[in-house]
């Protein structure tokens, strides 16, 4: 519970920094690619969540890997991160900021599962329809997963809608077994 009021700390006042600054779209652009990089490279993820690697080390590899390449309010913050001995709060501070981001621009996370990929087209128009649902900007992401055999599960906000055939056929069978 505490690292999370932690997280949420550091977060809101990057974002309130950033709105202050008027800099907020392009350190949303540094927090996203952040993610990815975590996301994708395991040294990086694991240099910041090692306690053995020394702060001055941590410190001098970041400012390597980032500097002139994300903004100095988003690098200041891993830098203010790292020498508090918070560093292992990175992801969850950066997640907590898409949040927040989200709130403050009225977006809401909406995901849809397929079995196969979709043109531009299609997910336009589920985002069309995600959007008249919430009545909110959405932000649509999309992943595929063969294990529902056909249909999708659209997720918008904490509603689902689940058309898959997978769903169709436990059901079907928990009414056989009932009968």
């Amino acid at each position: 519970m505490k690292n999370v009021r932690a997280s949420e700390r550091y977060a809101k006042s990057l974002l309130q920094l950033s709105i202050e600054k008027k800099i907020l779209k392009e350190v949303k652009l540094d927090i996203d690619m952040l993610i990815k990089v975590f996301t994708e490279s395991r040294e990086i993820s694991n240099l910041y969540t090692s306690p053995i690697i020394p702060i001055k080390h941590k410190v001098k590899i970041t400012k390597k890997i980032f500097l002139n390449k994300i903004n100095e309010n988003t690098l200041n913050l891993l830098l203010n991160v790292i020498y508090r001995k918070r560093d292992n709060l990175l992801r969850s501070i950066f997640s907590k900021f898409n949040e927040l981001y989200n709130v403050h621009n009225n977006i809401e996370e909406s995901y849809i599962t397929t079995t196969y990929d979709l043109d531009n087209d299609i997910l336009n128009d589920i985002k069309m329809f995600a959007e008249k649902v919430s009545k909110k900007k959405i932000s649509l992401s999309h992943s595929i997963n063969n294990k529902i055999i056909g249909g999708f599960n659209l997720k918008i906000g904490d509603r689902m809608l689940d058309c898959t055939v997978s769903s169709k056929l436990k059901n079907l069978r928990k009414k056989l077994i009932k009968n």
